[in-house]
């Protein structure tokens, strides 16, 4: 081999050994590349077992939660889930502001929500007055198609105040039922120590005002102030079935002595029995106001213990022994009841139409031709009560809300929801009664927007609404009075 082969073969060799070498480098890089591969693999794959238990979490979350958004608000600590979740108990089930704390406080423990405090029955307070002033500040949820027909009512004295309250529906009835709170909107809350005719007009002109038309025509009780008041205003005055049925039954029995010795002998034995044997059987407790809207109700209660009469213990017999001298006129007011009943059904669920009249007055007619002379003057005045509202109707297609329940509805839950202290009298609380408008069915989420709501209303926004709407009740005076 020539000198020149073996340089050749040289460089041939130290080529091929560089090669062996970068072959090396390659597969040692390739080992530690797989390494790390294979770690990032393990690292995905634990990842996406973390992915999993988040999800199986949120999923199982989702469950108590439902699929509101956990988003902040503006201004406040807790998100809209919680305060959705807080007004939503407070006004659906009837819990007070200490007892959904407490509540909420047990949830956390108990499911592991995890939050980090809890809401004060303050701050739950303050979310259910700022929701309520949101509300009542807005237009009426549902548009009006057929113009509004509003609804008033003044309330029974609180503390030292009492509360006009005016609300808003389609003046059309167009599905049958009695009217909910869902159905109706909160168009105005006056309170004043008393009321005049003058007064409840310039209330009737705030919500004239607010909506921007006058009402089709306006629902209430026969009160002589409120009747004025919509005389002077120019409006359709709808007078309340119920209240107006029984009117008429007083003007009729209002001065029967045997119905008078009755009813006191009601209350006679209610206080005489009320710790005996025979208390099981005790009638239901007299209202001492608007008798008469219930007196169906004592008349059923007699008619039912003279019937298992013969059947009552001696000690019971004894104690209502009083009822047979009334059965004549529990049997003669049981025929004027349960036609009138019948017609306050129809009435209320299908509203007042040319069809409801007639076929109200077609069972006045047969049900209540034969009687008494009071129970034809009973007939007589219900039909002519029915007649002159029939001429109220616009056409002979409309048909009209002529119950005003619905808001007798509401005071009777915001009397049972306030301070049971007797000098509180209407405070800001009462921003609630709107609230209740758009709270929807129970077992359903409202649509409030409850965030909106409480980075839009700010606590002077209260204040200020409290100082130009409500009075000084009792209590504050008593307050000041005593710091003096």
């Amino acid at each position: 081999m020539t000198v020149k082969e073996e340089k050749k073969m040289v460089e041939l060799r130290q080529l091929v050994a560089a090669l062996q070498e970068k072959v090396k480098q390659a597969k040692q890089q390739a080992r530690k590349q797989t390494q790390k591969l294979k770690k990032k693999t393990e690292q995905v794959e634990k990842l996406k077992l973390e992915k999993r238990a988040v999800e199986g979490e949120l999923k199982k979350k989702s469950k108590v939660y439902g699929i509101l958004s956990q988003t902040s608000i503006e201004r406040h600590k807790y998100t809209d889930l919680i305060v959705s979740l807080c007004v939503e108990l407070y006004t659906k089930c009837h819990v007070s502001f200490q007892g959904l704390s407490n509540m909420l406080q047990l949830l956390n423990t108990s499911l592991k929500w995890e939050m980090e405090s809890i809401p004060c029955p303050n701050s739950i307070e303050n979310w259910v007055k700022k929701s309520g002033y949101k509300v009542y500040h807005s237009p009426m949820e549902k548009e009006a198609e057929h113009g509004y027909a509003a609804i008033v009512d003044e309330s029974i004295m609180l503390g030292s105040e009492k509360m006009l309250l005016t609300l808003g529906i389609d003046a059309e009835k167009e599905k049958a039922g009695a009217l909910q709170k869902k159905d109706v909107s909160v168009l105005n809350i006056s309170v004043a120590s008393s009321w005049s005719s003058a007064e409840v007009k310039a209330a009737l002109d705030k919500v004239e005002k607010k909506v921007g038309q006058p009402p089709v025509y306006v629902v209430s009780d026969n009160d002589s102030k409120l009747s004025k008041a919509m005389r002077e205003k120019g409006y359709v005055h709808l007078r309340d079935v119920g209240h107006t049925v029984a009117l008429l039954v007083e003007k009729v029995y209002g001065k029967s002595k045997k119905l008078t010795a009755y009813m006191k002998a009601l209350g006679a034995v209610k206080a005489k029995e009320a710790m005996r044997p025979a208390s099981y059987l005790l009638p239901p407790t007299p209202r001492s106001i608007a008798r008469f809207m219930n007196l169906s109700l004592f008349v059923r209660w007699g008619r039912k213990i003279l019937h298992i009469f013969p059947r009552l213990a001696q000690e019971e017999k004894q104690a209502f022994s009083f009822l047979e001298s009334s059965r004549a006129l529990l049997n003669e007011l049981s025929s004027v009841f349960k036609p009138l009943n019948s017609i306050l059904k129809i009435l209320k669920t299908k509203g007042l139409s040319e069809k409801t009249v007639a076929t109200c007055t077609a069972i006045l007619h047969t049900e209540m031709a034969t009687g008494s002379k009071r129970v034809k003057q009973v007939r007589d005045s219900v039909a002519s009560y029915l007649e002159e509202e029939r001429l109220k109707l616009k056409d002979d297609k409309s048909c009209w809300h002529a119950s005003s329940d619905i808001i007798e509805s509401m005071f009777g839950y915001y009397k049972f929801r306030r301070s049971k202290n007797r000098l509180n009298g209407i405070t800001s609380y009462v921003l609630l009664l709107p609230l209740l408008t758009r709270m929807g069915e129970v077992r359903k989420r409202s649509k409030i927007n409850f965030k909106e709501a409480l980075e839009s209303v700010f606590m002077k926004d209260l204040k200020a609404w409290n100082d130009d709407n409500l009075t000084e009740n009792l209590a504050v005076k008593r307050k000041k009075k005593l710091a003096a």
